[in-house]
């Protein structure tokens, strides 16, 4: 895909620091089919020049064909426009067969009015994503194309019918227009939710997170997704396939590392945690789960003696996003910027604790469960135990946690929001320098103008919203906004006007 239309994002590593010693002990993960996005082109051949018609039809495809990565997407194309209801129709049934992610309409020129009828029935029935393309006509004696009245015409029609798209309007002498990749980057993250399934290990949310429960029947509806709910025991049970030795390979490859400052934790927390991450890899690749949510306590720690913040973090270095305390909905936030930037945004949750009115920044935390992909440059980590449960009683407190500081870089952050996954509030910024102000997994983000910490937060607390939020590296709200709007997604509105105080919303 052309850099030019891929929203920014920090080059960040491709594999975890514990990669070597993990990649050996679990069977490689299915990969996802490529999504096939259909382009078709609409045209009166009696109005308009037909050949003309054809060459611009031609040049859009091939323009479409070279803004997405091959690898990733298939490109469908008929012949030629479409004059004719019922050809276009038979066409796309025949493609449907194997599935259309997508549908980019190219007015090569003015069509009649039953084609943007049957086409947009035949959408609204398969419920199938449309962008919509027109452009400028030549300034003459004859109107030759009359493309933008097109795309008025049948968009008026496309919308009495209730189909959702999105559009533009550029000339095809012009490179091609962010639209495109984003509508396929859209339409491709749509397409995996609704053919993908999440692991919730634990079975159950954790004590009293009453906004990390998810309904899973409205997201099912929503999305497409499905969860599956499997006790820890299953995990532990699977983990015994691996050695001593497998263990300590992967052990040393993460704490022999020159990024490890310290480790403070028994051998048997740290194997116990090792044994859960390579267990759910395990399970994961087996399934074919593209998420995982992780009940962490109170059975991690009193059943099994371990934290299973080491080994959310090895999970999300290894490609399976996966959020912490049975948090669904917070699943749900990291994977939707996980599949729309292709895993590049590295997603991790975070707690919002505190909100710096005089620097503008938000300090974001958690216990110590970020991959390490996103250590800090120039810093190392630190394996300790606890830090939540050493309030109570350090000698007792068990681990492994794996705390540092996140990367510098620009960032969205996000959720979508208990129980359905419905209504998303978001924003961007970046990453600042900054020191730790608590032990675990901590950075400061200086949210982006016109934005502001105080308005965040106050809008944050007028409406009472979740309490945990996704991070991810990279600006991609503009492609979720896309994503939101194919699945009916409503976006929360920055509501306060800052200062640290506010009314609630109901």
């Amino acid at each position: 895909m052309k850099q030019e239309n891929t929203p920014s994002y920090l080059d960040l590593p491709k594999t975890g620091i514990a990669h070597d010693g993990i990649i050996k002990l679990i069977p490689a993960f299915p990969e996802p089919r490529r999504t096939r996005i259909v382009v078709l082109g609409c045209g009166v051949r009696a109005h308009f020049p037909w050949d003309e018609a054809c060459r611009r039809y031609n040049e859009a495809v091939a323009m479409v064909e070279t803004s997405v990565d091959s690898g990733l997407f298939e490109i469908i194309r008929a012949e030629t426009p479409f004059e004719d209801a019922d050809l276009m129709t038979e066409f796309l049934n025949r493609r449907m067969q194997d599935g259309i992610d997508g549908l980019i309409l190219f007015h090569a020129s003015y069509t009649t009015g039953e084609l943007g009828a049957i086409l947009g029935r035949w959408l609204s029935m398969n419920h199938v994503p449309l962008l919509s393309w027109s452009f400028p006509d030549e300034r003459g004696e004859r109107l030759s194309a009359n493309s933008m009245c097109c795309q008025n015409f049948l968009l008026g029609i496309f919308n009495t019918l209730g189909v959702k798209y999105a559009w533009f309007q550029q000339a095809l002498e012009e490179e091609i227009h962010p639209m495109v990749p984003r509508f396929a980057r859209s339409v491709r993250a749509v397409s995996r939710f609704k053919t993908g399934k999440l692991l919730s290990l634990g079975a159950a949310r954790v004590p009293g997170f009453y906004d990390c429960e998810l309904d899973e029947l409205s997201v099912m509806k929503r999305y497409g997704i499905r969860v599956d709910r499997v006790g820890i025991d299953v995990i532990f049970d699977r983990a015994r396939k691996f050695s001593d030795d497998d263990l300590k390979a992967v052990r040393d490859a993460l704490l022999e590392s020159p990024r490890c400052a310290s480790n403070t934790v028994s051998e048997e927390q740290v194997f116990q945690t090792l044994r859960l991450a390579l267990g759910t890899l395990d399970l994961a690749a087996e399934n074919n789960y593209i998420g995982c949510a992780v009940k962490s306590w109170p059975e991690m720690f009193d059943v099994y003696g371990c934290a299973s913040d080491g080994a959310v973090s090895l999970l999300n270095d290894f490609g399976l996003c996966t959020t912490e305390e049975s948090d669904m909905n917070g699943l749900m936030s990291s994977m939707a910027l996980f599949l729309i930037s292709e895993g590049k945004a590295i997603p991790t949750m975070m707690d919002i604790s505190i909100a710096d009115t005089v620097k503008n920044r938000l300090g974001i935390w958690h216990c110590g469960s970020s991959a390490t992909r996103l250590l800090r440059k120039g810093t190392c980590f630190e394996s300790r135990t606890h830090s939540i449960l050493e309030n109570a009683d350090p000698e007792t407190a068990v681990g492994m946690m794996l705390e540092f500081l996140l990367e510098l870089g620009e960032v969205t952050m996000l959720r979508y929001q208990s129980p359905a996954s419905a209504a998303m509030y978001g924003w961007e910024g970046s990453l600042q320098e900054c020191e730790a102000a608590f032990r675990g997994s901590y950075a400061e983000l200086e949210p982006k103008a016109p934005l502001t910490a105080d308005t965040i937060m106050g809008t944050i607390f007028d409406n009472g919203l979740d309490h945990h939020w996704s991070l991810g590296y990279g600006h991609w709200l503009e492609d979720i906004r896309m994503m939101n709007h194919w699945l009916d997604v409503e976006e929360i509105k920055h509501t306060n006007p800052g200062g640290m105080s506010g009314f609630s919303a109901c």
